[in-house]
Order: C-alpha cells, then structure tokens, then sequence
C-alpha cells in the first residue's frame, strides 16, 4: 500500500513535467515539419537578391565562392545584340551565388561584355560609408579562418581586421556583441564580414 501511494505521488509530481517535456518536443516537430514555399512567388514579399556589376566575374568568384565559402546556383552567358553596336553580339556573363537558401540572401554577379576587347574601362571608386554606396553583410561561424582566406583575395583591401563591437539589441534592453571585420572588394564594394556573439 505504501509503495503504491509513493509512486502515486511521484508519478503525479513528474507528469506536469513530462507534459511540459512532451510539449516542447511537439513545437520542435511540428517547426520541423512544418514546409515554407517551395518558390518564389509563394511568398507575400520576399528581398531575394543584390547584384554587383563587377569588371570581372572570374575574379569575384575568387572572393565570394572560394573565400567565403558561397555556393554558385546559376551561372549562363547571356547574349544579345550590343545596344550601342547593333552589328555586334554582346555577351554578358551572369551568376547567382547562395549563402543558406536559393530564394533569398542570394548574391548575383554580373559582367557586362565578357571577356570582350570593347569592354569599357572604369575607374574602381573607394568611397567609404557614403551615399549611394552599398554594404554586403556576412555572418561566419568560422570568421577568423575565413578571414585569412579573405586576406589573400587578389585586389582586396582591408579596412578593418576582426574587432569586438558591441550595439544595442533589438529590445534595446542589452547589447549584442559582434567581431566585425571590414574590407573592399576588387570593384570597390565594401563588405563586412563578421560573427555574432549573441542571439539578436
């Protein structure tokens, strides 16, 4: 009788607990479970790409697939007639590179008439965080070997290696701690490559 009664107790002290357990296994099924839009156009609003015009694909892909480590999804030659030389074919070589998903996050690299001797010379400008520049975000788990990789990118200039920042969270209530590393790339653009230290 005394046992029964003990393991009555203990079986009533353990069951919000199992239930509690049972209810969060539940939630991380049904969040792996659950299926986001196969497609584009699935989504209600979706920011799915930024593409740089770049003097030379090839050379991008150095920093941006081998460096840091994207994955090219696309890549094709687009050809057409020149639009200021009709007479002429201009061939335009486009490529599409993922970080996590193939709809969104996704970088392109474009380049106007590759590999052509009419291809127009522009200086490369250094500008800084001024307007109408752009900055490219990465997040790294593995930032400090990847760097390295970075740092031996031909044409790369570094603006700052690895620092610890810290900037206020999105509740506004701590802060978030980030190594935040800077550097342009071969045409100019700057991109910040870093790791974050807190959750958002």
């Amino acid at each position: 009788m005394k046992y029964t009664l003990v393991t009555s107790v203990l079986f009533l002290l353990l069951l919000p607990v199992c239930n509690a357990q049972s209810n969060k296994t539940e939630e991380a099924v049904e969040k792996t479970e659950l299926k986001e839009p196969v497609q584009p156009k699935d989504f209600p609003l979706i920011f799915r790409r930024t593409t740089l015009i770049v003097r030379n694909v090839k050379e991008s892909l150095k920093l941006y697939r081998d460096a840091i480590g994207m994955e090219v999804i696309y890549d094709n030659l687009i050809k057409r007639p020149h639009p200021d030389a009709p007479e002429r074919e201009q061939v335009l070589r486009l490529v599409f590179l993922k970080a996590t998903t193939q709809f969104s996050g996704v970088l392109g690299l474009l380049e106007y008439d590759y590999e052509s001797e009419f291809k127009v010379a522009k200086p490369i400008r250094k500008e800084g965080f001024t307007p109408q520049n752009i900055v490219l975000l990465f997040n790294s788990k593995n930032q400090a070997e990847q760097f390295e990789k970075i740092r031996k990118v031909p044409n790369i200039e570094i603006l700052g290696e690895p620092t610890l920042v810290e900037y206020p969270s999105y509740d506004g209530k701590a802060s978030t701690r980030v190594m935040v590393s800077k550097f342009y790339d071969a045409d100019g653009f700057i991109v910040e490559f870093n790791k974050l230290l807190d959750d958002l």
